[in-house]
């Protein structure tokens, strides 16, 4: 496959541009980014130091992340050790482990972009194009965080379900490797798990249409080896937690229900202010979708620019809610941007849309396809639930890191019906690619984390 590709010295070239891209700005990144300015970047730190220098896990005492999955920490462990055999250490070794991960996320995007679009090369150099900068994965590569690794296994599990073709019979041993992989990435981070439910309900729904009782018989594979794997942390967290199926074990506020949860305010609501006045955080009303859409594409709760500028003089920097600065360069680059994510966002709503209506309208999904889609929804329903059940925004509930691996289906799956759709692919190639050198251009500041 990539033999092919690599006859086509332009598509070569397009495709060098854009990792040479994502390199250069993940490395400028880690060079002035610290992880202790970042979303639980001292609790990351705090576990694996735990790990580390006295090779055991980290109590509650030690972090509030120590009922944390720990296979990440185990393998930035690894990464640090190697770091130490050939002289390289400090933190920003450590913050690197995440670019090497990011790298591996970016073939698979890739790679799985091609395969679920019949083997389209523009509209897999288009999605690793949109992945290579998008602010929320740029963030995700800077500082030590489990998150990302969990997104990367996410979408080489959707990637091998495909290659596999584990909606077929007389796949066992195959779908044994994919259940392995699926059980590790449960031991990164609890979300997986919504991997799980998908293919449970992928499988289900293809036993009932078909009545072939291999269906079942994958199924019973899947959540043996599945268990069979995380038995023993199951019994660590229940023991040590009292609890398994929690994110949010640290937080003692109450679960509220799902019919009269306060979520529902901010979930129904949507905040202007982001794109004409206010663009951080606190920006009022508390609105689900403003917030995920100003945390996807910009840095919503101002917490990636340079930790130097709040020495800078007073009629340099702005106090923003959550208690940090800002600049006036970001905070017109944060306008822009949310305003220019609403059009992106918007061309991504009619082409997934378009796709679903005209699926639906035919009665005919695409098996790869059906799954995927499970899997995306899947992510946002728990994104839901999750809100709905604990509706606590200054506690983080909300951010589009939690979500990302639907991100790339989702682009994909819009960007796939406008390939569909337009007979002249110019039109296509505006309109797919334009809007996103225009973010490249207004979001500059706020991806390079040193630029204020």
């Amino acid at each position: 496959m990539l033999g092919k590709i690599k006859k086509n010295k332009f598509y070569c070239l397009l495709m060098l541009t854009i990792l040479a891209l994502a390199f250069f700005i993940r490395l400028a990144n880690i060079q002035f980014y610290d992880t202790y300015w970042a979303d639980d970047g001292g609790g990351h730190i705090a576990y694996t130091e735990k790990i580390l220098y006295e090779n055991r896990l980290a109590t509650l005492d030690e972090t509030y992340l120590a009922w944390h999955e720990p296979l990440y920490y185990y393998l930035l462990t690894g990464w640090i050790k190697i770091g130490q055999i050939v002289g390289l250490e400090g933190q920003n070794w450590w913050e690197s482990f995440n670019v090497f991960i990011y790298f591996i996320f970016l073939v698979l995007v890739w790679q799985f972009s091609y395969i679920y679009s019949n083997r389209n090369k523009w509209l897999a150099l288009l999605n690793t194009f949109i992945f290579s900068f998008i602010f929320v994965g740029v963030k995700l590569s800077a500082y030590v965080t489990n998150e990302l690794l969990v997104h990367t296994l996410i979408i080489l599990l959707l990637f091998l379900f495909y290659k596999f073709k584990l909606a077929v019979k007389d796949n066992d041993r195959k779908l044994f490797y994919w259940a392995l992989i699926l059980a590790l990435t449960a031991l990164v981070k609890i979300s997986a798990m919504i991997v799980l439910v998908a293919v449970v309900i992928f499988y289900l729904w293809k036993y009932f249409v078909s009545r072939q009782k291999y269906f079942l018989k994958y199924m019973a594979i899947i959540f043996f080896v599945v268990f069979f794997i995380n038995l023993p942390w199951v019994v660590y967290k229940q023991q040590n937690y009292n609890t398994y199926f929690s994110i949010n074990i640290y937080d003692d506020k109450p679960r509220q229900g799902i019919i009269d949860s306060e979520a529902w305010k901010y979930i129904l609501a949507i905040n202007t202010h982001i794109f004409t006045d206010y663009p951080y955080w606190f920006s009022k009303p508390d609105s689900y979708f403003s917030i995920l859409l100003s945390d996807s594409f910009a840095d919503y709760y101002n917490i990636f620019n340079y930790p130097g500028i709040e020495n800078l003089p007073e009629d340099q920097k702005i106090l923003v809610g959550n208690g940090r600065y800002t600049t006036s360069k970001l905070w017109n680059s944060m306008l822009n941007t949310n305003r220019l994510a609403l059009g992106i966002f918007f061309i991504w709503f009619v082409g997934f849309f378009s796709y679903l209506f005209i699926a639906l309208k035919r009665k005919k999904i695409e098996d790869n396809d059906l799954f995927s889609l499970i899997v995306l929804f899947g992510g946002w329903v728990a994104s839901f639930y999750h809100n709905l059940r604990l509706p606590y925004l200054e506690a983080g509930v909300l951010k589009a890191q939690f979500i990302y691996f639907t991100f790339p289906i989702l682009s994909l799956i819009a960007y796939r019906f406008f390939w569909q759709s337009f007979k002249n692919k110019f039109y296509w190639a505006i309109l797919a690619f334009g809007p996103w050198l225009l973010y490249l251009y207004f979001a500059k500041n706020i991806l390079l984390t040193n630029i204020y």
